[in-house]
């Protein structure tokens, strides 16, 4: 009868890195520990630079500020100004009262002219009766006529029309001159007239 033995020694398996690879481990860690340290040093370095440029310029304008405030001179009003503005403003109202009334005149002047000179057209005789001159003036407030008449009738027969025109309306003859031509036999007239209003204030 042969004698087994069952009993064998087993061996623990050892389990987890080598040392050779924790030492491998640490070192690239501490190289990376070392490289971010760098990084960090260098921006703080960078950081350092950059404030110390921000410092160095304020420092200047600064130093500008404070020379401009020296040099400034703060303005002192005028005490003249104020008497040289309201007599500015004083001749430029003076002015546009000057221009409305240049424009008022103008554009009576050119309207008084051409309504009388229509009126004595649209009143005026067929025959018999000749002006040989016209004055207009005062943008046609004045007025005078001067001319012919081959019959004593027409004369009033003319002016009573042209007292019922609506232009001729409200005026009077301050001058009413009329010679007979013996010669001829013509008679010759000489009219002024003017606004009742303005004879009015004449007076």
């Amino acid at each position: 009868m042969q004698n087994l033995n069952l009993f064998q020694i087993e061996r623990t398996q050892q389990r987890g890195p080598h040392r050779s690879q924790m030492l491998l481990g640490l070192g690239i860690l501490l190289l990376l520990c070392l490289v971010h340290a760098g990084w960090q040093a260098w921006q703080l370095h960078q950081g350092a630079q950059l404030l110390l440029d921000k410092q160095t310029q304020a420092q200047q304008e600064e130093a500008q500020l404070e020379a401009l405030r020296g040099n400034f001179v703060e303005p002192q009003l005028d005490e003249r100004l104020p008497e040289e503005l309201t007599a500015r403003e004083r001749d430029n109202r003076e002015l546009q009262r000057l221009i409305a009334y240049l424009q008022l005149l103008g554009s009576q002047r050119s309207a008084g002219f051409v309504a009388p000179l229509t009126a004595l057209t649209e009143q005026h005789p067929q025959t018999g009766l000749w002006l040989s001159g016209i004055s207009l003036s005062e943008g046609g407030r004045q007025i005078r006529l001067q001319g012919s008449s081959q019959d004593q009738e027409l004369l009033p027969q003319y002016l009573q029309r042209l007292g019922q025109s609506t232009v001729f309306s409200g005026r009077e003859f301050a001058r009413f001159d009329v010679q007979r031509d013996d010669d001829d036999q013509l008679l010759h007239f000489d009219l002024s007239s003017q606004l009742k209003d303005q004879e009015a204030g004449n007076e």
